[in-house]
């Protein structure tokens, strides 16, 4: 009886080191796409939000504005939308800590528009299109973390946005969030939010 129990735990211990690779690897392979990805000229860029402190944007949104920020001044794109809106544990909206931080880094607050509601990727993307439709910009640089970039391009084909994709580079620090990452494509591949996660 013994000799079964331990072949079980065995076959346990197994089957999760198996689970953790395909994660860890997949993860990976989401960091290295996303930094694949690059910008084509548009109208806009589309920079989704992240953790902030107060007004003192995290690293994973300080790296997002940077990229940003290099798109705008290198002529990729002519204005912003900042979206995200505010956590639990945050006491701003993201969107308005970023554009402060663009306010602050000499952008014209009339280039910068927020989009302070969304929760989530699905809403930071649907409502970042009825601000394009509103204000009559047709094309986007989706500008997000590496390792989220794939989803996020995933949901706005889904969607119809015309947008090509900035991966601002995450750090190592930021790893456990990417494997995360390979969740969040099953679950909006099952809810039908993007095409499937493999061809992303």
């Amino acid at each position: 009886m013994l000799v079964w129990i331990l072949f079980a735990l065995f076959a346990v211990v197994i089957a999760l080191c198996g689970t953790s690779i395909f994660i860890e690897r997949f993860a990976q392979h989401l960091r290295r796409e996303g930094l694949r990805e690059r910008p084509v000229p548009s109208d806009v860029g589309i920079v989704l939000g992240a953790y902030t402190d107060g007004y003192r944007p995290s690293k994973p949104l300080l790296s997002r504005l940077r990229a940003a920020l290099h798109l705008y001044r290198h002529g990729y794109i002519r204005a912003f939308i900042v979206s995200g809106g505010r956590g639990d544990d945050e006491t701003v909206s993201e969107s308005s800590s970023m554009k402060r931080f663009l306010i602050m880094n000499g952008v014209p607050p009339q280039l910068i528009h927020e989009e302070r509601w969304s929760s989530n990727t699905w809403e930071n993307l649907k409502n970042s299109q009825a601000l394009m439709e509103r204000l009559r910009y047709r094309t986007a640089v989706i500008v997000t973390s590496d390792y989220h970039l794939p989803r996020a391009l995933a949901v706005a084909r889904t969607l119809g946005i015309e947008a090509s994709g900035c991966g601002a580079p995450s750090s190592r620090q930021e790893f456990r969030a990417a494997t995360r990452e390979v969740f969040a494509h099953i679950q909006y591949t099952l809810r039908g939010r993007e095409a499937p996660f493999w061809n992303s």
